[in-house]
């Protein structure tokens, strides 16, 4: 008993429960609710005897009496039940125990809870994680140029098709984050709040149930009311996309009906895929029955060639030259030459006798194809996209094929092009590379046309393998896209897109926002931030392509000015035939008398990068402001 006492139990003889405190308090209300009713009763009698009220009235005011007094003790029976005291619980240590579990309860209902997916969704869509978008692509290298994360889209949400896929702690709510969104200075939400319900991880651990992980690149331009929908359904690679857009080139427009368009279509209702015409597909018959017809013939020829310059781990340069760009090739030797570089694995495609006499004068080993490089002219291209342009796309893509037919890795690159460093060891060392098929220089332009990957056709490496080498048979089957597009590059990059989903085709484009491989995508940027760092040192480069140049002359300007131009004027455009070697005997006797020493740098635009101020020169754009800032200044 007394330890009961000290526990806080109440003594055995006090009543068990509150039964007897409510039959009291009760009684009290019906002895009150007694004594009302008999003053009412008095009242009624002598009003009906005084005649105040008729039967219908008095039977009204004894109704009304009647509720207000049930009212009134059903009140009183509330307030008395509400100022009673708990029950003594029989059992402390239990009633400790449901205090605990109503506490617990309360905090769980107060916390954060993760986002509920419905059964309906369960087969495919069961949880959802975000994980930054930077540790995504370093665990998987996705191998397309990585867009830098800006605030709203610097996370990649991890859907989970199952319970069995979905992490460990995926409930914790400490992986929610706690972060408030950006509500403006009316933000009055608590801080403490988290604003997703949705868990945020890393990746190894968002992914680490996943057996197989299916990744969409999803457009994150925020201009446009983009909806993704993920439908449960046979599985397809592909994805389909329908806009609110009309026909014969209409905008979009956001009154018509949903339809099915390709890829490239634009807002603006112009398509950048049509399919080749008929007159497409006859050039491509006759190129290709051309091709095929004088395969073997060539490919004897081209052997012993390939064998000569390709390097101990069979990677052979190729570059691709009509006599019309006769001045980009020696300035690619020249500058070579300047900084001690071996070019020993370098073969050129000559698609004329001239520039097939140059390349051996400059130290190279060339191989022209005369049956079915005699109908390409010797003169350069007038501009990007032009029909002697897209006669040495299609010369590009024949090069490669027959390359690659002979079991060879290939470097490919245009002749607009400057070695920092020689690639090839970059390329060929064993390390995290290894596993890629193909690597590309970023185009920069990251438009439709070249999506997802921009890879720049103008420079890149190429495992031989069994899917490249199919890879480049259907290139060279597709020359009527090529003819369509007059465009190597597009035909290039879509075709690389089936064979990376259909054979998984291994693909890595460097990014135009790391170091190694910069182009005419930087030369031209309005800020000019990655060629000042260039100038100044900072930067480490492997080379530099003059590419995004609208054609040949501008891109000899804009190398002299960049301080990597290496041929005298003397040697410009000039076959070898035409000049007085002072050396004889040599193996590469225009390199010996064209070659400078030193760049040779000269001003002709105010507004481009170079080497040196050029301050007094004109502006190749309209109101162009001077690259250098004032007193010499690079930044």
């Amino acid at each position: 008993m007394a330890s009961m006492r000290k526990r806080g139990s109440s003594p055995s003889f006090l009543p068990a429960d509150s039964s007897v405190f409510f039959t009291i308090a009760v009684a009290m209300v019906s002895f009150f609710a007694g004594t009302i009713v008999t003053v009412h009763m008095n009242m009624e009698c002598v009003g009906n005897a005084n005649g105040l009220h008729s039967g219908v009235g008095g039977d009204h005011v004894h109704h009304f009496m009647d509720t207000k007094v049930e009212m009134l003790a059903q009140k009183r029976v509330r307030e008395l039940q509400n100022a009673m005291p708990p029950p003594p619980h029989p059992n402390c240590e239990e009633k400790d125990q449901n205090e605990a579990t109503n506490a617990a309860k309360a905090t769980a209902a107060s916390q954060p809870r993760v986002l509920k997916f419905p059964d309906s969704t369960k087969n495919y869509a069961s949880g959802m994680v975000r994980t930054p978008k930077t540790d995504f692509f370093e665990r998987l290298d996705l191998g397309v140029p990585m867009d830098l994360p800006k605030e709203y889209d610097s996370e990649v949400l991890v859907l989970y098709n199952r319970q069995q896929a979905i992490p460990k702690h995926y409930n914790d709510p400490s992986l929610l984050d706690g972060a408030k969104a950006d509500a403006g200075d009316n933000d009055t939400t608590d801080s403490s709040q988290p604003s997703s319900q949705i868990p945020s991880m890393g990746t190894e651990d968002a992914l680490k149930n996943c057996e197989i992980v299916n990744v969409v690149l999803a457009n994150h331009d925020r201009r446009q009311n983009i909806c993704t929908a993920i439908v449960p359904q046979y599985e397809s690679f592909h994805i389909q996309k329908w806009m609110r857009i009309g026909y014969g080139g209409k905008p979009l427009d956001k009154k018509q009906d949903l339809r099915l368009v390709s890829r490239g279509m634009g807002n603006n209702g112009r398509e950048q895929f049509l399919p080749p015409a008929k007159k497409d597909h006859q050039e491509s018959w006759q190129m290709l029955s051309q091709y095929y017809k004088h395969f073997e013939a060539a490919t004897d020829v081209l052997k012993p060639l390939v064998q000569k310059v390709a390097t101990k781990h069979k990677t052979v340069t190729i570059m691709v030259s009509n006599f019309g760009q006769s001045e980009l090739l020696a300035n690619f030797v020249c500058s070579a030459k300047s900084r001690n570089m071996d070019l020993s694995s370098v073969l050129v495609f000559a698609t004329d006798l001239e520039t097939k006499e140059l390349a051996e004068s400059l130290g190279l080993t060339a191989f022209y194809d005369k049956w079915n490089f005699e109908a390409i002219p010797s003169e350069a291209a007038n501009r990007y996209g032009d029909r002697l342009f897209t006669l040495m796309m299609m010369a590009k893509v024949m090069c490669v094929h027959m390359v690659s037919s002979l079991g060879y890795n290939i470097l490919f690159q245009d002749v607009d092009m400057v070695w920092y460093k020689n690639p090839i060891p970059f390329f060929e060392e064993k390390g995290k590379l290894q596993g890629f098929d193909m690597m590309f220089q970023d185009d920069g332009g990251h438009s439709g046309r070249y999506l997802p990957y921009s890879a720049n056709s103008g420079f890149y490496y190429v495992r031989n393998n069994p899917r490249t080498v199919h890879f480049f048979s259907a290139l060279l089957n597709s020359v009527d896209l090529v003819l369509k597009t007059d465009s190597h590059q597009q035909a290039l990059i879509a075709v690389m897109n089936e064979h990376v989903s259909l054979f998984g085709l291994k693909v890595k484009v460097f990014s135009r926002d790391t170091d190694e491989f910069p182009g005419g995508w930087h030369y031209h940027q309005k800020t000019g931030k990655y060629v000042r760092r260039m100038l100044s040192g900072t930067a480490d480069p492997y080379i530099f392509h003059m590419s995004w140049t609208m054609n040949k002359d501008n891109k000899l300007l804009f190398l002299q000015q960049l301080g990597e131009w290496y041929v005298k004027d003397e040697c410009v455009h000039k076959k070898p035939s035409e000049l007085d070697f002072v050396v004889e005997d040599s193996s590469s006797p225009f390199a010996d008398e064209c070659c400078a020493a030193e760049p040779i740098i000269e001003c002709h635009y105010r507004d481009k990068p170079s080497k040196i101020p050029c301050y007094d020169s004109p502006p190749i754009d309209k109101n162009g402001k001077s690259w250098w800032l004032p007193n010499n200044k690079l930044y």
